[in-house]
C-alpha cells in the first residue's frame, strides 16, 4: 500500500512538472514592462509607496506596491501607450509621470524621487525614451504604429519595414520571385514569424517568404491590423527561443475609448505601364516597341475600432481585399 502511494504522488509531481514546463515554453512577448524604484530626497528607498500606471487611450489601470528595496515591478502592461504613471505614500507628497510609452518587449524603467509633503512646490517629470536602452534583451528595433503610418510601402508587406533595422536584409527568391529575408546574414529558414505571440511560420518549408500563403504573396496579416513590430537578432530574452535567425514579433491593434479607423485603395493596370523599347538593329530597322499585357490589380480595405463599455470592452475589425 505504502509502496503504490508512493507511486502515485511520484507520477503526480512530474505531471506537475511537465505542465509547468509546458507553459514556460509557451511564453510569448506580447506585451511590456514597468519598473523602476521610488525614493526620497536623500535617496533612501521607499517601501510600501503605492504606484499607479494608466493606459490613456483605454483607461486600463495598473497598481502595485512598492518591495523593501523601494523597486516595483508592473508585468504585462498593453504596448503602446501614452501611460500616466505615479507613485504616492503617506507624507510625501505625490509624483506623476506622463507621457510614457512602452515598447513591445521592453522592461521600460521609470524612477521616482518624493518629496516631503510639508514642501510646497509642484514637480513635473515627462519621461523620455532613450537612444540606447540597457533593459532590452539582445539586439532589437522596434517599428511604432507612428512609423508603419508614415513609412511609405507598395506591397503592404511586413517585410517593408523589417528593412528599417541594418540586420534584415530582403533578397528575391529567383524561382518564386517572393521575397526572402536574412538577417545578420542567416538563411531564412531559421527566422520566426509571431502574431501576438503565436508562431506563425510556414512548417512545410514551401514558401521563401517563411511564412503561410507566401507562394500567393499573401501577408500574414493585414498592415492595417498592426499596432507594433519588433525585430529581434538572436535575442537571450526567455520568452523568445526556438529559432537560430532573426525574429519579427507583431501585435496587433485593439479598440480604444474613442471612435477610430482607416481605409486604403490601391490599383494598377497595364496604363500605368510604360512600352519595352524596341531593340534596333540592321534587320530590325523600325521595330514597334513591346507593350505590356492587359492586367489589373486592385487592393482595399478598411478598420474600425472602438469602445463596447468605457475603458471596459473594446471592438477592433479590418477587412482586406
Amino acid at each position: 500500500m505504502k509502496q503504490t502511494t508512493k507511486l502515485l504522488l511520484g507520477m503526480a509531481a512530474m505531471a506537475a512538472l511537465l505542465s509547468s514546463a509546458t507553459l514556460a515554453m509557451a511564453q510569448n512577448a506580447t506585451t511590456g514592462t514597468l519598473n523602476g524604484t521610488v525614493m526620497d530626497a536623500q535617496k533612501a528607498v521607499l517601501p510600501g509607496a503605492t504606484v499607479v500606471a494608466t493606459h490613456l487611450p483605454t483607461g486600463t489601470a495598473y497598481e502595485t506596491t512598492t518591495q523593501a528595496d523601494g523597486r516595483f515591478t508592473i508585468n504585462a502592461v498593453r504596448v503602446g501607450g501614452p501611460y500616466t504613471v505615479s507613485a504616492s505614500i503617506a507624507g510625501f507628497k505625490r509624483q506623476e509621470l506622463t507621457d510614457v510609452l512602452v515598447g513591445l518587449g521592453e522592461s521600460k524603467v521609470v524612477d521616482f524621487t518624493l518629496a516631503l509633503e510639508t514642501v510646497q512646490e509642484t514637480v513635473t517629470v515627462t519621461a523620455e525614451s532613450p537612444i540606447i536602452d540597457t533593459a532590452r534583451a539582445g539586439a532589437a528595433a522596434n517599428v511604432q504604429s507612428e512609423a508603419l503610418e508614415a513609412l511609405p510601402t507598395i506591397s503592404r508587406s511586413i517585410n517593408d519595414f523589417a528593412r528599417t533595422s541594418p540586420y534584415f536584409n530582403t533578397n528575391t527568391d529567383s524561382a518564386t520571385g517572393g521575397e526572402m529575408v536574412s538577417v545578420a546574414g542567416r538563411s531564412n529558414r531559421y527566422n520566426n514569424m509571431q502574431i501576438d505571440g503565436a508562431v506563425n511560420n510556414d512548417v512545410f518549408g514551401l514558401a521563401s517568404t517563411g511564412t503561410p500563403g507566401g507562394q500567393t504573396g499573401t501577408q500574414p496579416v493585414s498592415l492595417d491590423a498592426i499596432q507594433e513590430i519588433q525585430l529581434v537578432v538572436s535575442p537571450y530574452d526567455v520568452r523568445q527561443g526556438g529559432f537560430s535567425g532573426g525574429g519579427i514579433n507583431a501585435v496587433t491593434k485593439t479598440g480604444t475609448n474613442s471612435l477610430h479607423g482607416s481605409a486604403y485603395f490601391f490599383g494598377r493596370n497595364q496604363d500605368w505601364v510604360g512600352a519595352i523599347p524596341a531593340v534596333v538593329t540592321p534587320a530590325n530597322p523600325g521595330g514597334a516597341d513591346t507593350k505590356v499585357g492587359s492586367f489589373a490589380d486592385k487592393q482595399y480595405g478598411f478598420s474600425l475600432g472602438g469602445p463596447i463599455v468605457k475603458s471596459k470592452a473594446f471592438y477592433f475589425g479590418n477587412v482586406d481585399w
